[in-house]
């Protein structure tokens, strides 16, 4: 559990430290970049599904190409493929190469905004530690639709539909995401207000049975055993977005285009219907409330730019201990995470320590 702790430490004092207008800071951050990616991809018995994994794993090697392209999450069962083909015993190419999708989408999103390492701040507590070194499906649909949605802000339609496709390939509930489109193509039309009230309450209930409908298909091991587990924590996942919610409420005008403020305000609701959502179906609205992590990354980068350097100190000192008490929550309340995160172990720190020392 160290490790955990040492490199969120790392990331406060990288926050706390740091100065943007200096490239070496973004060389430090690219450096621990790679450091994550060997963190996540190259684990060992760490994570939730890890065994469910490496049963689907083994399945996989008496499987026909045909039937893996044209089955339901191509792409993370294609690596299986691969794996099994290339001659690795279990998923350890499958997580290496969904740890480089992860961080290099991570990567390339926060080397494209001003606060990158703020961006770390608030994705490696669950995202990170939690999503990607335990849930490697949807942890790299949620990465590629941290990319789609960056593009859809720019109006770049196309290129949010391809990252959006390209994510429901590893997990089939990112196709949800693609209603978020026609709230661009509307503003960018002036539809009226009862249209675009219209489509926000329709797209609700298209989201909801979407989502209802996957979980339906997904009555597996994937999903077996761990389905309450991982529904337990909705609530305090759900909190995660408490405070860019506050801080979108407080600074919303500041949004002043039409077309960035429509996919907010979409995202708020899709945030607090989500809540109510949990209390019936927390399966169903945890799995849809990952991908709404932007929301709070584009909200927190957004205000760090409008703020002055007290308050941005204010607000880095407040996010790093909701955090950290999410971290401590998570650790030890929870049930799960001492089980299958703890200890960490590595198969590079194993290859060195039983044959080069």
């Amino acid at each position: 559990m160290i490790i955990y702790w040492a490199i969120w430490m790392y990331i406060c004092l990288c926050n706390i430290l740091t100065s943007y207008n200096k490239v070496f800071s973004k060389i430090i951050f690219i450096f621990t970049a790679f450091f994550l990616f060997f963190i996540i991809g190259f684990r060992y018995e760490v994570g939730g599904d890890w065994f469910n994994y490496l049963f689907f794993y083994d399945l996989a090697k008496y499987e026909q190409l045909s039937s893996i392209i044209l089955g339901p999450d191509m792409g993370y069962n294609l690596l299986n493929y691969m794996g099994n083909h290339l001659g690795f015993k279990d998923t350890i190419f499958v997580n290496a190469v969904c740890a480089a999708i992860v961080v290099g989408c991570l990567l390339n999103l926060a080397l494209k905004w001003r606060y990158y390492w703020l961006l770390l701040l608030s994705y490696f507590p669950y995202h990170i530690l939690a999503v990607s070194m335990g849930y490697t499906r949807q942890s790299v649909a949620i990465a590629l639709s941290l990319l789609a949605f960056h593009y859809l802000f720019q109006q770049r339609i196309q290129r949010f539909l391809i990252y959006i496709i390209l994510a429901a390939l590893f997990h089939k509930t990112a196709v949800v995401l693609l209603l978020f489109a026609p709230i661009v193509l509307q503003a960018k039309f002036k539809s009226n207000h009862i249209l675009y009230s219209l489509y926000m309450f329709f797209s609700l209930i298209i989201i909801s049975l979407m989502m209802y409908y996957f979980s339906l298909q997904e009555q597996n091991l994937y999903l077996q055993g761990n389905e309450e587990l991982s529904s337990k924590g909705f609530f305090l996942r759900w909190a995660y977005h408490t405070i860019p919610l506050g801080l979108y409420w407080f600074y919303r005008q500041q949004f002043q285009h039409k077309i960035q403020q429509h996919l907010l305000d979409f995202f708020v609701l899709l945030i607090v219907y989500m809540l109510f959502l949990g209390i019936a179906f927390s399966t169903l609205a945890d799995r849809l409330n990952l991908y709404l992590v932007f929301f709070d990354l584009y909200v927190l980068n957004a205000v760090f730019a409008w703020s002055n350097l007290k308050s941005r100190l204010i607000l880095l000192f407040i996010l790093m201990g909701s955090y950290t008490l999410f971290m401590w929550l998570w650790f030890f309340q929870g049930v799960w995470a001492l089980q299958a995160w703890v200890p960490y172990q590595n198969y590079i720190a194993i290859y060195l320590r039983r044959h080069a020392f």
